[in-house]
């Protein structure tokens, strides 16, 4: 096996900007709408693999493990979580595009842009498109067509004396709902706390449980994992870049939801790599906040 890892790396040494990454991280999903238990639970292992083929072409895809389930029979095979093609253009004037195609995460599949244009140390704007259809292999295979539409966009602020970051985000998001979120984040160097409220539309997709108008709010907690300086190597096994953890004042996990293309994003360093996007976060520290695979 390690004279196979040699041998993988010195071919891809020769060709500039390929790197491989295999990781394993782990998802804490948990709810406690059961009255016979204070929470149901459900822990995911979550490994993955990215391969960074030059030219910002990225294949990548996670599978999920589960070792605790008390959320039922959707949630207990092991299944694959994404699966993805991805571009990024970093173009003239500090304009970000990202393609990414394939299998998202929330069980969704079709065809994603995203957009990042930061006007200054303190402003930044973004915005996403997105056509996708509901893909799941967790009971079986459960497909539909491409039909649902998705588009957000907002501003982002960044307050660089107390690395401090308001995010205004509107949209229309994978169950069909149309909301506003408002976030506030403080970016320590290896980890941001965030708190957010939200009022979201009704939902327009079939059989959705979300009626009416309705606000909510919560807190977030991203903590970068170690390593986190940079490797050189061209391929790494490592841990995942980060553990992100959500908490709802509602119960309601079908709203206000939009999937990901890349399984290690995260709200700390956006949608893009942070090596192509030098702003808010990815500059704390020294050349920024470095570590394996990113």
């Amino acid at each position: 096996m390690m004279l196979l890892f040699s041998g993988m790396q010195h071919a891809m040494a020769k060709q500039d900007g390929q790197t491989l990454d295999l990781f394993c991280g782990a998802t804490l999903s948990y709810s406690d709408t059961n009255w016979h238990r204070l929470y149901s639970t459900v822990l995911n292992a979550a490994p993955g693999v990215k391969w960074k083929f030059g030219d910002d072409w990225q294949v990548a895809g996670q599978v999920y493990i589960p070792i605790i389930n008390d959320m039922g029979k959707h949630y207990s095979r092991v299944r694959l979580n994404m699966a993805t093609v991805s571009k990024e253009l970093n173009l003239k004037g500090d304009h970000h595009l990202k393609f990414s195609s394939g299998l998202f995460s929330r069980e969704r599949y079709g065809f994603d842009v995203k957009y990042m244009h930061p006007f200054n140390s303190w402003l930044a704007v973004t915005a996403q498109v997105g056509l996708t259809g509901y893909c799941s292999m967790a009971e079986g295979w459960d497909c539909e067509r491409l039909k649902m539409l998705t588009f957000l966009g907002g501003a982002n602020v960044y307050l660089t004396p107390w690395n401090t970051e308001f995010r205004l985000t509107g949209g229309r998001y994978i169950a069909g709902d149309y909301a506003m979120v408002g976030e506030v984040m403080r970016h320590f160097k290896y980890c941001t706390i965030g708190a957010y409220a939200q009022v979201q539309s009704k939902s327009t997709k079939e059989g959705s449980n979300i009626e009416g108008s309705h606000e909510n709010g919560g807190f977030k907690v991203v903590i970068m994992i170690p390593p986190y300086k940079k490797s050189s190597k061209k391929i790494r096994i490592r841990p995942a870049t980060n553990f992100r953890q959500v908490y709802n004042a509602r119960s309601d996990r079908g709203s206000v939801r939009m999937y990901k293309t890349d399984p290690e994003e995260n709200e700390r360093e956006g949608n893009f790599n942070p090596d192509n996007v030098r702003w808010g976060a990815n500059l704390i520290g020294i050349g920024g906040v470095q570590r394996g695979g990113q």
